[in-house]
């Protein structure tokens, strides 16, 4: 069966017990994948029921027993570790015959498939904790990789949508990280190789990754059209159900844009709209991608949009919320959003308590290889630069010299 009838089946066979399910071929998706180590009790329910087998002869984990996912702190991150998680993934691809002393599998299927999109994930994890600039090469080095697999392998139709899904995806992380490296033309070619690939796979899903990160992208490029527009069409790109997370973020991105054209009541509509979305919570239906998506995110992206407008004091405390309840995990963008608070306070006119907000984030910045972030410092540094004959100021600018040097 393909995954959308196998979720038609689940479908059919939770009415007949009296379940309402939604399932997807995206929650198919996630089983299959791994992305997902026990389902949840009603999809439990109807799989016994169904198949006849326990859940460990399916492939998931027991839920008494669940896999443990460590969270890393910025404190317990140094180069070692980041030295084998990145040693770790270029094994990973060359498992994959990716290495080009050892050549190209001949033949290939869902066993390696499962492996490119393991390596993908774990490019993922170390970019929210290591930032652009060093993790952007191995990002390109495996789109080519992976362009080589897909080009001179053999494998099935199936696995080929599959491989190009993955390649989409992939091209999505390395535009993502183009850009963080401040690297932005290459960031537009990769969301377009993305978008390219995803409808070579009939893939509405990394579609709508590429165009969430096409708006983000555009807005911070001073292209607030094109933003908007760019986050309307993820969308309407496709033609089923949008979990409400994922409209929460486009509507997000739209809001953006509106705030940048200086539309306060359509920016206000926008954000109003996309915390009512959020306000629905996960569902099964939500892409790996989106897991940095949390109410710290929305809140602090929020504060960007009231910023824009002019509305310091509502951004200031989003942001200061955002500081308060986003996990350490997300070190380059808690240095981020401590940038943006300490610029709110310039704009207050209180200098003295910006540097003492910048200087907090110093350490923060030191641990990532972010140059969007690291820029953004820059500009901070320049906006208080005048004011260097005051001592906190004066301090602020020598501490912060050597990371914009």
């Amino acid at each position: 069966m393909s995954r959308s009838e196998f979720a038609r089946l689940v479908n059919q066979q939770g009415a007949r017990m009296g379940e309402n399910t939604g399932c997807t071929s995206r929650v198919v998706a996630t089983w299959e994948d791994g992305d997902v180590s026990c389902p949840r009790p009603v999809y439990r329910r109807i799989l016994a029921a169904l198949t006849g087998e326990s859940l460990l002869a399916l492939g998931f984990s027991s839920p008494r027993s669940p896999v443990r996912r460590t969270v890393f702190t910025s404190d317990q991150v140094d180069d070692q570790e980041e030295g084998v998680d990145r040693r770790s993934f270029v094994s990973g691809l060359a498992a994959l015959g990716f290495c080009p002393e050892r050549g190209t599998p001949r033949k290939i299927g869902s066993t390696e498939v499962r492996t490119v999109r393991q390596t993908v994930r774990k490019l993922k994890q170390l970019d929210e904790r290591m930032g652009g600039d060093n993790l952007s090469v191995d990002a390109r080095r495996a789109l080519g990789a992976l362009n080589r697999l897909i080009n001179t392998a053999r494998y099935a139709e199936s696995t080929g949508r599959k491989l190009r899904s993955v390649y989409g995806d992939l091209a999505v992380l390395t535009g993502w990280l183009s850009y963080d490296a401040g690297r932005v033309e290459d960031a537009w070619a990769y969301y377009n190789q993305s978008l390219y690939q995803a409808r070579m796979a009939e893939d509405p899903e990394v579609e709508v990754h590429a165009y969430a990160q096409m708006s983000m992208a555009a807005a911070r490029n001073g292209m607030p059209r094109d933003a908007v527009d760019l986050a309307r069409m993820g969308q309407r790109v496709s033609a089923r159900h949008v979990p409400p997370r994922l409209m929460s973020l486009l509507t997000l991105r739209e809001a953006w844009g509106w705030a940048m054209l200086g539309d306060s009541k359509e920016c206000r509509s926008a954000l109003a709209r996309a915390y009512r979305s959020f306000d629905h919570g996960a569902s099964d239906e939500d892409p790996p991608w989106i897991d940095f998506y949390s109410l710290a995110e929305l809140d602090g992206l929020a504060a960007t949009c009231h910023a824009e407008l002019g509305e310091t004091a509502v951004a200031q405390r989003l942001a200061e919320r955002t500081l308060a309840t986003m996990s350490h995990r997300y070190g380059r963008n808690r240095a981020w959003y401590t940038v943006v608070l300490a610029e709110l306070h310039v704009q207050k006119g209180d200098v003295h308590d910006a540097c003492e907000v910048a200087r907090s984030a110093l350490p923060l910045i030191a641990d990532v290889s972010s140059a969007r972030t690291t820029a953004r410092l820059a500009a901070f540094r320049s906006s208080v630069a005048m004011h260097k004959d005051d001592v906190p100021v004066r301090d602020f600018l020598t501490e912060s010299r050597p990371l914009v040097a």
